[in-house]
């Protein structure tokens, strides 16, 4: 009797441990998540910034009217279920830089990470210091987000978030 409680002891523990091991891979798995690029550019009102909105307050403090109109960000619409994640950059090295490109978002339970190059995609504007921006509408998330940069994880406190 006592053998069949040990047994059944053991199976139940390395069971356990065997679920929870699934459990844990499962919610590390990244899988694609659902996103639409509502505006790009190159001239960028923000040097560097890495920010996530939930409301329109950040926009209509920090980039100008025209800014604002020309890509149609005072549109309540944009916010209703939704967030959105602007990455502003400057060329302030002068390399060349004129567009960030989003390789990708994927999420799992905990984490949304946000997957992007600044690039010099054009080389016949390279005399230019230009500011390629981007902004990404997704639905609104409380999850941690972590940037990517040209293949390196931006440090935590380079995000802003605003409700």
């Amino acid at each position: 009797m006592k053998t069949v409680s040990y047994i059944l002891l053991i199976f139940f523990f390395f069971g356990n441990v065997y679920l929870s091991n699934i459990s844990a891979q499962q919610l590390e798995q990244l899988k694609d998540a659902e996103f639409e690029i509502i505006a790009e550019g190159v001239d960028s009102p923000i040097l560097n910034l890495q920010i996530v909105c939930f409301n329109k307050y950040f926009n209509k403090d920090y980039l100008t009217s025209d800014f604002r109109k020309k890509y149609n960000l005072d549109e309540k619409k944009l916010y209703k279920r939704n967030m959105l994640i602007e990455v502003f950059h400057s060329d302030t090295d002068k390399k060349g830089i004129d567009q960030i490109e989003l390789i990708g978002i994927t999420e799992n339970d905990k984490k949304l990470v946000v997957t992007y190059n600044v690039i010099n995609a054009n080389t016949e504007n390279d005399n230019e210091q230009l500011s390629p921006f981007l902004i990404i509408q997704l639905p609104k998330s409380k999850k941690e987000i972590t940037f990517i940069v040209n293949g390196k994880e931006l440090a935590k406190a380079t995000e802003i978030f605003l409700d």
